[in-house]
């Protein structure tokens, strides 16, 4: 499954969803910072 981990949510979540084998793409590890519209 996909997710999209806000950045407010913080990097233990997408840790532990990586763990469960997901694919994810994290706000605060990839993009801190980036404009909300822009990360949709």
């Amino acid at each position: 499954m996909r997710f999209l981990v806000d950045e407010c949510t913080g990097p233990a979540v997408a840790a532990w969803l990586r763990d469960q084998n997901h694919n994810v793409f994290s706000v605060f590890d990839e993009a801190r910072g980036m404009d909300d519209n822009d990360i949709i």
